[in-house]
């Protein structure tokens, strides 16, 4: 009687351990990522000292400016059915501190529509150098749509807002930067998801 019990109980957990096993692999299966990204970067710069109002450089006088240019970036990473992360860089010219860089990671949840089109929410952080050999942390929050053309090319339509970590008593800063962006995203694993 026990051998008759124990053969079914077996043959079902097997059954369920195989199917889980088949899960996972495909919730984790990931296709490998290149992207190249042409944006629109808006910063916010806080001056020290104010030319205007400030004679003696000891005043502790602050203001902010505005400015925008293009931006051109680079982004490594993987996606997998509903994640996708990114290693990314860009850069950016300015006339306050002649060109600016970033450098840093973003985490993104696809909430997928269809095989083809899906929205993203995102966070990102990283390190931001807006003045010579200076480097300050930011971190973020990202949104947009992915559209694949086929399996091995997408399209990325995004925005994300910055906020960098500033010391008060620096000179010139980033206070936060903003961004609209298109990337064009290689896909060159296959994954099957």
């Amino acid at each position: 009687m026990l051998k008759k019990l124990i053969l079914p109980i077996l043959l079902v957990l097997g059954v369920n351990a195989s199917a889980q096993e088949s899960y996972f692999q495909d919730e984790w299966d990931y296709k490998g990522l290149i992207g190249l990204e042409l944006g629109y970067m808006g910063t916010k710069v806080q001056h020290q000292y104010d030319p205007n109002n400030c004679v003696n450089p000891n005043c502790d006088t602050r203001y902010t400016d505005s400015s925008s240019n293009v931006a051109l970036g680079l982004k490594l990473g993987a996606e997998s059915r509903h994640y996708r992360v990114f290693i990314d860089a860009r850069t950016w010219y300015d006339s306050d501190y002649e060109s600016a860089f970033t450098a840093g990671l973003a985490l993104q949840y696809l909430i997928r529509l269809n095989n083809n089109f899906n929205f993203f929410l995102g966070i990102n952080g990283g390190l931001i150098n807006s003045e010579r050999d200076k480097y300050d942390p930011y971190y973020g929050l990202d949104a947009g749509i992915n559209f694949d053309f086929s399996e091995k090319l997408g399209l990325e339509v995004g925005a994300r807002y910055s906020d960098v970590n500033i010391n008060d008593s620096d000179d010139m800063r980033i206070d936060y930067f903003y961004q609209g962006y298109v990337s064009v995203i290689f896909k060159f694993t296959d994954g099957d998801y």
